[in-house]
């Protein structure tokens, strides 16, 4: 994503094979589990990192930018018999996506309660929330037209976590100017027992 110059993203990713059913559904509340816990881990991580320089600390501390994102959507789709580039891919792309940075932008208005929104975020309040809005928004708009899109509960899924992160964030802001970005994941994917990275095809 854009971002400020001379800041810092701590990045982690999730593999989606691993939140596949053995009946072929996707496990929503496990993924959204694993969403909260590497959030919160991150957000520890932001005090105690050390940074290269005096200017990318204080601005990292200011806006507590995060990167959580995932790998293996190639992989999913293969294992769903789901075609990269069509429709339905792009409704799954998506569903799965938005229930990542919404529930992380939800538990980020949760930290936010507890521990007060990043320093930056008075200033920017305004425009946070109204690309938040736009976000949620957009969760509206994926397709879950049974068949062509994504299955109608990740849609679901998606919406809820979005409408909640809108609204703790009206009531509390949030800690993280950012949540996730979906890095190219090459080496770690390796790691991770991905067949592909992050949301390039094989």
């Amino acid at each position: 994503y854009m971002f400020l110059n001379d800041t810092a993203c701590n990045l982690s990713s999730l593999n989606l094979v691993k939140f596949l059913k053995e009946d072929g559904s996707f496990d929503i509340e496990g993924y959204r589990k694993a969403c909260r816990i590497f959030i919160i881990a991150q957000e520890i991580l932001v005090d105690l990192s050390s940074y290269p320089t005096e200017q990318i600390a204080r601005n990292s501390h200011d806006y507590r930018p995060l990167g959580l994102g995932y790998a293996n959507l190639g992989t999913l789709l293969m294992l769903k018999g789901i075609p990269y580039d069509s429709e339905q891919g792009r409704a799954w792309a998506g569903a799965l996506t938005a229930i990542m940075c919404g529930h992380a932008y939800a538990v980020s208005a949760e930290e936010a309660g507890a521990l007060g929104p990043f320093a930056g975020y008075a200033k920017n309040r305004d425009s946070m929330l109204r690309v938040i809005s736009k976000h949620r928004d957009a969760a509206y708009e994926i397709d879950a037209t049974t068949g062509k899109g994504a299955p109608r509960e990740l849609v679901s899924a998606a919406r809820q976590d979005w409408d909640l992160a809108l609204a703790l964030g009206e009531k509390y802001g949030y800690r993280n100017a950012q949540v996730t970005v979906l890095a190219p994941t090459g080496t770690i994917g390796l790691l991770m027992d991905c067949d592909t990275t992050g949301v390039e095809p094989d």
